[in-house]
């Protein structure tokens, strides 16, 4: 009896500790499941922080994008706005000029006209031929020179004659012809008929703008228009000449003319 008790009681612990080995493999591997979740709880926070993460980066890049946009823009803004102004001034300036040309082209208008006038109004060939008679008579030469000289004597009317003839002389030099027509509007200016002084320095600029006696005639010429009351064109004629011969002594003289 005794001995059916100890197999029992030892049957008995055997099964007990076969049940707890059990129950501990059990925990172990409950433990271990948990460690694994827990590991990949652990990768997937990282994969969340790691997307995230770009997440920050895209929003970052997204917002300096729309900063240098804003930039773009502002400066966009800022050369429209200067060339809207810069329009404005060139506008502005081309209206002038149109005005200028405008003026310029009424006056060049009544040149031609009076030159006209004084075409119709010509000497005959018959007085003409009276005033060859008259000089070779009197043996004075009909040269620029000899008008200069006339004209430097006050001798306006002698002098008017003889430069009328230089001026017309084909067989002349370009230099006299010129001159001629010059001290033409020169001894018109000493006889007070400005309109006739204005027509001969308007002529000779008109038939050729780089003259050697353009500076002085330009010069002349605003001063008759001055004489004429015409202030527009006197300081138009003035801005003509310091523009196309700044460095003359003529443009020094007609900018302290210029009002």
């Amino acid at each position: 009896m005794k001995s059916s008790r100890l197999i029992l009681i030892a049957l008995s612990l055997m099964v007990l500790s076969s049940c707890k080995t059990q129950e501990d493999i059990r925990r172990e591997k409950t433990v271990e499941n948990l460690n694994e979740e827990i590991q990949q709880t652990k990768k997937t926070a990282l994969s969340g922080n790691s997307r995230f993460m770009s997440i920050e980066e895209q929003l970052s890049r997204l917002t300096g994008m729309v900063e240098e946009s804003n930039h773009s823009k502002s400066q966009l803004n800022e050369r429209i706005n200067t060339l809207e102004e810069a329009n404005k001034k060139q506008v502005e300036y081309l209206k002038a000029l149109t005005e200028k040309v405008n003026n310029q082209s009424g006056y060049i208008e009544e040149v031609i006209e009076t030159l006209s006038k004084l075409n119709a109004e010509k000497t005959s060939p018959k007085k003409k031929d009276e005033i060859v008679e008259s000089a070779s008579e009197e043996e004075a030469p009909i040269t620029f020179k000899s008008g200069v000289e006339k004209f430097k004597k006050k001798e306006y009317t002698e002098a008017k004659e003889i430069f009328s003839q230089v001026s017309e002389d084909k067989t002349k030099s370009k230099k006299d012809r010129e001159g001629s027509i010059h001290y033409l509007g020169m001894t018109e200016l000493k006889l007070k008929n400005y309109e006739g002084a204005k027509v001969y320095f308007s002529k000779l600029f008109i038939q050729n703008p780089k003259s050697a006696f353009a500076p002085a005639t330009l010069l002349n010429l605003g001063k008759t228009f001055n004489l004429l009351k015409s202030k527009d064109e006197a300081n138009l004629t003035f801005e003509e000449l310091i523009s196309l011969f700044p460095k003359s002594k003529e443009a020094a003289e007609a900018l302290k003319l210029k009002k």
